[in-house]
């Protein structure tokens, strides 16, 4: 049996690490699980984060049982993974060549080796989660030349993948952009008048981010009517809130997909309608018989100004990064 020369020593800390990120992510996972209930529907959406935690959380784990332990021998490397489940075998006599790079990240610089085999296979280790790497790097690269071409074509691999992520975030970004400059402003042909009596005094519900104008209505209590953030800059809130008090005729103008979908039910709702936006339906003009205290053009006015940002921004930003993507490729 060959003897045994070194043996890789994961980082404690780095174990430590990934273990909480488990722990904690298994925690908002439950905790995102506890505020869905199957009799409501617009709980639905708690149900999206809680798998997204648990998906994060199996793959903190998967990560931790994939990485190899390394053994090198007098004539041969041994990787063991998944709890020495799964091991290979790689004889040093198969080591042509070696070549590493230097990375950088926020919690420290490493190494990665590239061993390259007599089959043109190329071997990755990391020294990342290791505490005796370069001890074991030391054994394993002993009398094998290093392999400048296969550093320049690593690099050249590198800048190409920089360039497809910039160039389709670029591109994406763009059709972001493309979809903001659409006019989609509300015509008198998308509009539907709701007259009802208020079930409670009209609300200023705030937040961190936003503030919003709420109506409840006695005949749609499932609902919460809504002026958001945007067109309250366009409101006189508090003439109507002083105005409107519970019982009182009011009427709402909606959008008239809106009603169709979730009142009236003659047009079917999508996905995101029934689970995550059922109970919200923006309103878009509010008046009594003599004054308007939000118009449908002041309405349509703000949604426009929102969307020349989201122009602006998305349009430069992915204008930018394609540029930059095609210059990568163009130096690669």
């Amino acid at each position: 049996m060959s003897r045994l020369k070194a043996a890789s020593k994961f980082k404690t800390s780095n174990r430590i690490l990934y273990v909480f990120g488990i722990v904690f992510f298994c925690y908002l996972s439950l905790l995102s699980f506890s505020k869905y209930n199957a009799k409501y529907a617009n709980t639905f959406a708690n149900l999206i984060p809680g798998i997204c935690f648990i998906l994060f959380a199996l793959f903190v784990f998967y990560y931790i049982i994939s990485l190899p332990g390394i053994y090198v021998y007098a004539d041969k490397i041994e990787l063991h993974r998944y709890f020495g489940l799964s091991k290979r075998t790689l004889f040093l006599s198969e080591i042509e060549s070696w070549i590493t790079l230097e990375k950088e990240s926020k919690y420290g610089n490493y190494e990665e080796l590239y061993l390259t085999l007599n089959n043109k296979e190329i071997v990755k280790l990391s020294s990342y989660d290791y505490a005796n790497f370069y001890e074991v790097q030391a054994e394993i690269i002993r009398n094998k030349p290093k392999n400048n071409v296969l550093k320049e074509q690593l690099n050249k691999k590198e800048n190409l993948k920089y360039a497809v992520v910039f160039f389709l975030i670029g591109c994406l970004f763009i059709y972001i952009a493309y979809q903001f400059y659409k006019d989609t402003s509300l015509t008198t042909n998308d509009i539907y008048v709701i007259k009802e009596k208020l079930a409670d005094d009209i609300k200023l519900e705030r937040s961190k981010k936003s503030t919003s104008l709420v109506f409840r209505l006695e005949n749609l209590s499932d609902f919460k009517f809504k002026i958001g953030s945007l067109a309250l800059k366009e409101t006189y809130y508090e003439d109507l809130i002083s105005d409107f008090k519970k019982g009182d005729l009011i009427y709402l103008t909606i959008e008239k997909e809106q009603y169709e979908k979730k009142i009236s039910k003659k047009i079917p709702m999508s996905v995101l309608d029934e689970y995550f936006y059922y109970e919200k339906i923006d309103v878009v003009e509010v008046e009594n018989k003599t004054f308007k205290y939000l118009s449908l053009s002041d309405y349509n006015k703000t949604n426009r100004q929102n969307d020349y940002w989201g122009i602006g921004f998305f349009g430069i930003f992915g204008l930018a990064l394609t540029i930059a993507g095609i210059c990568i490729y163009l130096k690669k």
